[in-house]
């Protein structure tokens, strides 16, 4: 296929984690590079769709919301409708935790000319190959350690596509960044410094103490004049109740808000402290620097790629285990990085 002649790509990433569809960024920029005249359209989840929205590599998102489906077929008639409504030269089925049946047949239903999937994971196949026209198996048991945006663009290889640049950037908005910067105008003239953390996380083992954010926060504001904002979501009331019981410096709470509103928000900020969470993948995907808490996970897989990034990790995978020190430490050489430049 000559890439000048690939009009439509479709790509499907209707998994509701929020990590792994931010994680496929870097694929989404290998094909707007490689296929330049191309209209990518991206297969999102309706958990993921806003999220993904105006993003500079993509042209469509289309919800694929399964509860809105069950109650009501004709839902899932103006989905299939949309999908089809486009000739698409290739589908594309990135995979790097698990195969998603439901995936590989929106792909076979798109009727795209070429169809990539997996033939197999890590040994388990794929039990419907049949809805692609070319496949790849996939295998990193030899490489356990390898980031899950290289697995996400590893299905590109059918393709002979592939990048260096594994940031995983999301579109804002001119008028979204505007708003942001409207909404922290107050704390940023009080403040010269902008510090966001984010205490909670959906596996409780991916949660570092409410009480060390807590105290980070209180060094923070005393020694720097820190402004703080704490950001939450619908699963984070309990870590909010219990940082909110230690903190004794000024602070602002991020709660419930659209995600697009509290990444606009991220992105305004200097520094931002986050478990190893979605709100952790949305601001690697921002200007801020950040830096990461894992305790079971492996960073090296799922930590935000690029130099404002840090992380810090475990030997006995207990995130207890990491100090106020060393979050401090390295918090004071992001300030001191932040004042060179």
């Amino acid at each position: 296929m000559i890439k000048e002649e690939v009009q439509n790509i479709l790509v499907v990433r209707q998994h509701d984690q929020l990590g792994d569809m931010l994680c496929v960024i870097p694929l989404l920029r290998a094909l707007h590079t490689e296929f330049p005249r191309a209209l990518i359209t991206l297969v999102a989840s309706h958990v993921n769709y806003e999220i993904m929205l105006h993003h500079p590599y993509i042209d469509e998102v289309l919800n694929y919301d399964k509860k809105a489906f069950l109650p009501n077929i004709f839902n899932l008639l103006t989905f299939i409708r949309k999908l089809r409504s486009k000739r698409y030269d290739i589908a594309v089925v990135p995979v790097t935790v698990s195969i998603s049946t439901t995936s590989n047949f929106i792909a076979w239903l798109s009727g795209a000319t070429i169809r990539l999937g997996p033939e197999s994971i890590e040994g388990k196949r794929n039990s419907s190959t049949y809805c692609f026209t070319a496949t790849l198996p996939l295998d990193w048991t030899k490489d356990s350690r390898r980031h899950q945006t290289l697995r996400n663009i590893d299905i590109l290889r059918l393709l002979h596509v592939t990048t260096d640049d594994l940031s995983c950037k999301i579109g804002l908005t001119k008028q979204e960044i505007q708003s942001a910067q409207t909404k922290l105008a107050p704390l940023r003239l009080k403040h010269p410094l902008l510090v966001g953390m984010h205490p909670g996380a959906g596996k409780e083992k991916n949660r570092w103490s409410a009480e060390k954010f807590a105290t980070i926060a209180n060094k923070l504001s005393k020694e720097n004049n820190a402004g703080i904002i704490i950001t939450a979501g619908l699963k984070d009331k309990e870590c909010l109740q219990q940082i909110k019981q230690h903190l004794r410096c000024h602070y602002i709470v991020i709660e419930n808000e659209p995600i697009r509103t509290v990444a606009a928000i991220i992105d305004q900020l200097d520094i931002f402290i986050s478990n190893d969470t979605g709100i952790m993948h949305v601001a690697g995907g921002t200007s801020v620097s950040t830096l990461s808490l894992f305790g079971p996970t492996d960073p090296l897989q799922w930590a935000p790629v690029g130099k404002k990034n840090r992380f810090i990790s475990t030997e006995n995978k207990n995130i207890d285990s990491i100090t106020v020190d060393e979050v401090y430490n390295i918090v004071e050489l992001i300030i001191q990085e932040l004042h060179r430049n």
